[in-house]
Order: structure tokens, then sequence, then C-alpha cells
């Protein structure tokens, strides 16, 4: 019964779910610069549709509202120049990537990550950390991590299969508290053909003078 009762032990312990350690506060915001660059390299090529609003904003803020276990609730607020503004909560859990809004903000993650460690540990996308480095900012020097994917599309409706996307993402985070510090989303589209890159830049925080 001893040696049973054992094993049972160690089995609970090598298969308990890796913790995850949340580096927010409620209380904590961080405020981003949003840029859309598009280059419509043939005649028949346009913007896709909703991309102009990158170029029309003013400032997104997320601020966290509240911790609890890995689960991060968040209210982001898009502003817009011409003052509009839309304003949506979200909670994400930084273990699995499970969010509320499907097509809110989603770049929060686990603190202190390590080079080869998934970015949502008990997720499915099997994402990495690529490799960590520092960033000096007005007052300090932060460690921050980086992941990036690429993937490549085709289009259904061309039975060719020759009409195709090809979209490269990278993230640099903060290694403390997990959060977005700039982002690139590069797509390519070869019929017709054009570029669209997206990019995010932190530009302020209540955690560190950026």
């Amino acid at each position: 019964v001893l040696i049973v009762s054992t094993a049972a032990i160690i089995y609970a312990q090598t298969s308990a779910p890796k913790t995850v350690a949340v580096g927010v506060h409620a209380g904590d915001s961080f405020t981003y610069k949003i840029l859309g660059i598009s280059t419509l390299t043939d005649l028949n090529a346009v913007d896709t549709p909703g991309f102009s609003q990158y170029n029309q904003t003013d400032y997104y803020k997320v601020t966290v509202t509240s911790v609890n276990g890995s689960s991060v609730t968040l209210d982001t607020t898009w502003r817009f120049l011409n003052g509009t503004e839309i304003d949506k909560p979200q909670t994400i859990d930084l273990s699995n990537g499970n969010k509320t809004d499907p097509n809110g903000f989603w770049a929060i993650y686990a603190a202190n990550l390590k080079v080869n460690d998934l970015i949502r540990p008990t997720g499915y996308d099997e994402l990495t950390v690529n490799l960590t480095d520092t960033k000096t900012y007005a007052d300090s020097t932060r460690a921050r991590n980086y992941w990036f994917i690429d993937n490549e599309f085709f289009d259904v409706n061309d039975p060719t299969y020759n009409t195709l996307r090809y979209d490269i993402t990278g993230v640099w985070f903060d290694k403390q508290t997990g959060m977005l510090v700039s982002l690139t989303d590069y797509t390519e589209y070869n019929n017709p053909a054009m570029t669209e890159v997206i990019t995010w830049t932190l530009v302020n925080s209540t955690v560190w003078n950026v």
C-alpha cells in the first residue's frame, strides 16, 4: 500500500500543470501608437477593409482592472483622431490564451518566460520564446522576450491555389510584466500584388518610464 501511495503522489506532482506567473497588477496601464503602411504595387490592388483605421488612431490604451489566478481582465480604449473611442473589456487566461473577446487585445503573456518556453504554457499553439534581450528606456533597462510566426495561405476561391497571402508576425514583450512593447504584422499578397504592415509601439506606461 505504501508503494502504491508513493507512486500516486509522484504522479500527481509530475502531472500537475505548470504554474503561470502573472506580472501585472490592477491599475497598471500601457498606451500604444499604431501605424499602418501599405504598398500597392498592382494597379488593381486596394487596402483591405478597415486598414485605414490604423492611421486614424490617436492611441490604444490597455488598463489592467483585475487579476484572478492566471486570468487577467483588461479595459481597452481605442481612441481615434476625430475624438471617437471604442471601449471594450477583455479577460485573457495567460496560461492558454483563451479570451472572452476573440477580436480584442491579446498580446499579454506570463511573466519571466525564458527562451524555448511556451508563450502559452498550457495552450495548443506551441509557439515559444525565440530570444531574449534588453531594451533601454528613459530611466531603466528592462529584459524583453520575442516570438515570431510566419504562415502562407491560399485563396479557397482560386482553384489553381496560386492566389497567396504570406503573413509574418513578430512580438516583443516585457519579460517582467509579460506586456506587449512592440509588434510588427507584415502581410504580403501576390494577386493583386501589395504589402501591408501594421506596427504597435509602447509609448507610455504606469509601470516604468518609457
